[in-house]
């Protein structure tokens, strides 16, 4: 099934290459992610917009290396899109004539609606749940823009402002902030008030980088900046910092120096769109154009969407580490059972059963690297990887339970480094131990047929097979609560 596909993106600031490899219809992992600092928009801006020869040099010279890497990872397919610099180039035609010749890329100039139609793509398929939201996508060249209503995406907007721009044309001839600020407004002020929305969804490498500064300066207890949310209200005096400072200065944030002479005018657009359209809440999108471009490709039979309730992160984990996939469905199916036996008990929603049944189905894939420990590499497998689709929250709940699945309930140490994000403690615990008593009731890997009941403060559970070992090892498990479980034989 390994099918490898490589995605470029050359954008005004960098060109980007992603490749993914395919584990099952719909499954896929990144194996290789490089970009090279090209600035192909370098000097345009003033020069009504024709590419100069170096950017276009440096530019080669970059492609030329992926096409390497490409032939190197025998990729079955390569993608390559571009946006901003070169739609705006009147001598794009040239270079993508010369890449063509000499390289064997095809590079396909996409316009801004089909620019913000991917970034939001990558944003309905990849974050959480999304009923409405706008997403902003701020380029070298331009700013996206788009609206989900519903999960769909309904409209489109390009700005032609990004930072490359801003930067030619104001930042290095030291405008004031105030000539900078009326430059972006002048060009904002028409932005429909149908993109108007409380939750912004941020793409691009300058808003990654500022949700980073964001994590560090607040002690974030996850390092993934994709689906990292906060309030636009409670960061506004650090925004503004960064747009005060001098180029210099930025170190001091924590920005990375390849950042620096993009990063204030990153800031000062976002700020300036973000109270436009009256943005109160921030979702970050680690993904993009770049990802955008590849789920068209890959959903393109079902109408760019993933099927519903498939997760891809999932799935992908599922088909290269587990190695018994059956096994994991039962123990899942067997542990919503007993959630809904017990619910009497532990009263615990019926929304937790999504990252029950997920922890469930992930829980033994650590055992691919190792028997032993097995459980702590799950848990890192996890936390570092269950990206698409889910939450903070949520994935750092799926990464307890899954390294919790043993005989014991969740450590203190643990519970208090991830305490902004895990539900209430009794929460984490009742869903620990169904996973473990799932897990020990399926001991003897014969899934077997079960009946579940809880009455009279007690667990009955009937069961075709006779289950001894099973029952010794649910008498080392720790309960949560006083009750009793009784395992009978089917008669």
């Amino acid at each position: 099934m390994a099918k490898r596909t490589a995605i470029i993106d050359i954008g005004s600031n960098s060109a980007r290459m992603v490749v993914f490899e395919k584990s099952s219809r719909f499954a896929f992992h990144l194996i290789k992610e490089i970009k090279s600092r090209i600035r192909i928009g370098e000097g345009a801006y003033e020069k009504e917009g024709y590419l100069q020869e170096k950017p276009i040099q440096r530019a080669y010279d970059a492609l030329e290396d992926f096409t390497k890497i490409i032939k190197a990872l025998k990729c079955a397919k390569t993608l390559c899109v571009a946006t901003s610099a070169l739609r705006d180039a009147p001598n794009s035609a040239e270079f993508i004539k010369n890449i063509r010749d000499n390289l064997g890329l095809n590079i396909k100039i996409i316009d801004g609606n089909k620019e913000a139609y991917y970034g939001a793509l990558s944003s309905v398929n990849f974050l959480k749940p999304i009923d409405e939201a706008t997403t902003i996508d701020i380029g070298g060249g331009s700013t996206e823009l788009a609206k989900i209503e519903n999960g769909n995406i309904t409209h489109t907007l390009s700005l032609n402002i990004g930072t490359v721009r801003l930067k030619e044309l104001y930042f290095d001839k030291k405008s004031s902030l105030e000539q900078i600020n009326q430059y972006i407004q002048n060009i904002i002020e028409n932005i429909p008030d149908e993109f108007k929305s409380n939750n912004l969804i941020a793409i691009g490498g300058t808003l990654r980088s500022l949700s980073d500064i964001i994590m560090v300066s607040k002690k974030y207890p996850l390092n993934t900046v994709h689906s990292f949310e906060y309030s636009l209200e409670e960061n506004q005096t650090l925004i503004e910092k960064i747009i005060q400072s001098d180029v210099f200065d930025l170190k001091d944030f924590g920005i990375r120096k390849d950042r620096y002479d993009t990063m204030r005018e990153g800031c000062a657009i976002f700020k300036a769109v973000s109270q436009k359209l009256e943005a109160k809440h921030i979702i970050t999108n680690g993904t993009g154009v770049r990802e955008g471009v590849y789920l068209q490709d890959l959903l393109r039979s079902s109408n760019n969407r993933f099927p519903k309730n498939f997760y891809p992160s999932v799935k992908s984990l599922s088909d290269r580490f587990d190695i018994d996939e059956k096994d994991s469905k039962y123990i899942s199916k067997v542990a919503l059972d007993l959630f809904d036996a017990l619910h009497y008990i532990h009263q615990i929603d019926d929304s937790f059963k999504k990252e029950l049944s997920i922890a469930c189905k992930l829980h033994s894939i650590g055992r691919s690297l190792s028997f032993y420990q097995e459980h702590l590499h799950s848990f890192y497998f996890i936390l570092n990887n269950l990206n698409y689709n889910f939450s903070h929250k949520e994935k750092v709940l799926i990464a307890i339970l899954v390294k919790y699945h043993t005989k014991k309930l969740p450590s203190f140490e643990d519970m208090q480094s991830y305490d902004e994000l895990l539900p209430d403690i009794k929460i984490v615990n009742w869903l620990s131990f169904i996973i473990s008593l799932a897990k020990c009731l399926n001991v003897n890997l014969a899934k077997s047929k079960l009946q579940m009941k809880y009455e009279n403060h007690t667990l009955y559970i009937i069961s075709e097979e006779k289950l001894h070992v099973a029952k010794e090892c649910i008498k080392k498990l720790i309960k949560p609560a006083s009750f009793a479980i009784v395992i009978k034989k089917e008669d």
